[in-house]
């Protein structure tokens, strides 16, 4: 049976997924279906998650599906940029991702904070750089809304934060 949050947005399954016409019959090369596959695929991912990230995912599983796909989306669209760590490409990356996942979560909606909090709250990196980051996600939460408001693409977006990181708006770790 479908799951529905509050705003009637169905909540993916597995196998609604797989109906989507994206599943194989046919055993993959380990003797597995495309069931099993996207289950262990899933299991992965949950495993890494924190424990307040976890806890949201169970609350909200169509947003954190969609905030998955926009992490793919942020690391992709950043990757050429320098300083993947901590610096440059960095910012850019969480404050995108920040803002895709505000644009998901919709106008003003405290859920892309409250996920981009929780994933940084047990973050192996130095206080510096934890800063840096939430400071980052915060811009990326006000361009999210921006971009909501003014109907910007997720290119006028990505533009929009690289302007940011380019005006000093983003912070990166010294």
């Amino acid at each position: 049976m479908a799951n529905y949050l509050n705003n009637n947005q169905k909540t993916p399954s597995l196998f609604e997924e797989a109906m989507l016409g994206r599943m194989y019959d046919e055993p993959k090369d380990d003797g597995r279906n495309y069931i099993e596959h996207k289950y262990d695929d899933y299991k992965d991912v949950y495993n890494q998650l924190t424990p307040k990230e976890k806890s949201l995912v169970n609350k909200h599983p169509y947003l954190a599906y969609k905030i998955k796909k926009n992490r793919s989306k942020a690391f992709n669209d950043t990757s050429h940029f320098n300083g993947i760590t901590d610096g440059y490409g960095d910012a850019i990356r969480h404050c995108y991702w920040s803002a895709l996942n505000q644009m998901a979560a919709g106008l003003n909606s405290p859920f892309a904070k409250e996920f981009g909090d929780a994933h940084e709250s047990e973050s192996e990196h130095d206080i510096k750089a934890k800063a840096m980051d939430l400071h980052n996600n915060s811009v990326g939460y006000q361009l999210g809304n921006q971009a909501i408001i003014n109907g910007w693409s997720e290119d006028e977006l990505l533009n929009n934060v690289i302007n940011a990181a380019n005006n000093g708006t983003l912070q990166i770790k010294k």
